[in-house]
């Protein structure tokens, strides 16, 4: 699965409220999109769907900005991938087009409901805390990089 831009914005964002959380702060929109290396223009619009999602607080004024509603322990990955790009659950028939409807059933539908539970599933069990240390330690250096990453793969492609 790839996520949209939008989604990829998202919890970015997410990811930078989730760093100044214990500081009880509203962080303004400028600063995470400078941390963040969001398009500034476009940051409003991702913080607002962590608000919706009931996922961030929004206040205005001068103290204002944006922050997280509850514990970065207590959001998962499931949640901030679901504020902006809606539900994981397909509602189309990946074959036939359409309304997926049980009385009509295609082939693929076990294996697609599979996979699509299985996501859902594995990013239900990632917390925004646990992803927020893996940014942090990558960002340090001191986190292992994994064999299937593109960035080992650059690495080695350009060594001689």
């Amino acid at each position: 699965m790839a996520l949209s831009k939008k989604g990829d914005y998202v919890v970015r964002a997410a990811i930078a409220l989730a760093r100044d959380w214990d500081s009880g702060h509203y962080r303004k929109i400028r600063e995470v999109a400078e941390e963040m290396a969001l398009p500034l223009s476009y940051t409003p619009q991702v913080l607002s769907a962590l608000a919706r999602a009931g996922l961030a607080y929004a206040r205005a004024g001068r103290e204002g900005g944006y922050r997280l509603s509850r514990s970065p322990a207590e959001i998962t990955l499931l949640d901030i991938v679901q504020a902006a790009e809606g539900s994981l659950t397909p509602a189309n028939c990946a074959l036939r087009g359409g309304p997926c409807r049980w009385e009509d059933v295609c082939a693929l539908h076990p294996a697609w409901s599979a996979a699509s539970r299985a996501l859902r599933d594995s990013l239900q069990g990632e917390t925004l805390a646990q992803i927020a240390s893996v940014d942090e330690a990558l960002e340090a250096g001191t986190f292992p990089t994994p064999a299937d990453t593109h960035r080992r793969r650059a690495a080695s492609a350009i060594a001689p």
